[in-house]
């Protein structure tokens, strides 16, 4: 009640005015809703979002799911490897982003000097428009994968192992085994990750912030500019709080639609039988 349902009510409400962090403000209606969505910075750091969204939760899952299989096995030096893969998870994001900001920088960045000593080519990466936001995905999902993969380490654990001694007695192969009995005991682990990983995707905010100078305006010429980045520039720089909390609730709207519709597919493909 106190940290959740009233700052939503009372972002609510600051969202049908004109408040300036001053004493003085006044009603406005829907007016701020609709600036929002006519606006052309706002809609493109939905769509910068949502593209955000969607690599950074696939890679996410994807790697998550590869090692998570991996690492089920019986390994030398699992434990140390899940350790290993698990660790970035617990580092602050501000520390991971000022890292990155070294490894990466342009001129004197250590990447960019193992690429020149093979030969290859070096980049801009973060200072490039083109490259800046698959720069950031890169590092988040390196960041968070480990999380998803303890999730869905935990899962593989909890499938039967005889449903995979009868597919090898019926010729099952891997590929086969893994679509018919791992994925589907998983599903239940799997959509759980899904959903936390989107949600955290459209929150996104302090390794943009930090890595590419997002307090100016979201990297180069805007192109890492996330919604959360856009509420946070027009509250605390602009103050604009009316504005901003509008903002925040179309994205508040956007995350429960998202996830309203997650739990309704889910009836069509979790199963619990595995």
């Amino acid at each position: 009640m106190l940290f959740i349902i009233i700052p939503i009510i009372m972002t609510f409400g600051l969202s049908l005015t004109n408040y300036t962090g001053g004493p003085n403000f006044s009603f406005t209606g829907l007016k701020n809703y609709i600036i929002a969505f006519t606006s052309p910075i706002f809609t493109r750091s939905l769509w910068i979002t949502l593209k955000y969204v969607i690599f950074a939760v696939g890679f996410q899952i994807l790697f998550a799911l590869l090692f998570a299989i991996i690492l089920n096995e019986k390994l030398l030096l699992n434990s140390f490897f899940r350790g290993v893969i698990f660790l970035p998870n617990i580092i602050a994001s501000v520390a991971i982003g000022l890292s990155f900001m070294v490894i990466l920088e342009p001129n004197n960045g250590m990447l960019n000097q193992l690429l020149n000593f093979f030969g290859l080519p070096s980049s801009r990466w973060l200072a490039d428009p083109k490259s800046a936001l698959g720069t950031i995905i890169a590092v988040s999902v390196w960041q968070n994968f480990g999380y998803y993969m303890i999730i869905l380490l935990g899962g593989l654990q909890q499938i039967n192992p005889c449903l995979y001694e009868a597919a090898e007695i019926d010729g099952a192969g891997a590929l086969r085994k893994l679509i018919s009995i791992t994925i589907p005991g998983l599903s239940p682990v799997l959509f759980f990750s899904f959903t936390m990983s989107i949600i955290g995707g459209f929150k996104v905010f302090d390794l943009i912030y930090v890595m590419t100078g997002g307090s100016e305006g979201g990297g180069p010429a805007g192109s890492t500019k996330v919604v959360v980045l856009e509420i946070y520039q027009n509250a605390f720089q602009r103050f604009r709080f009316g504005y901003a909390s509008a903002q925040s609730v179309i994205l508040l709207i956007i995350i429960l639609g998202i996830t309203l519709w997650q739990y309704r597919q889910q009836k069509k493909w979790v199963t619990y039988d595995a």
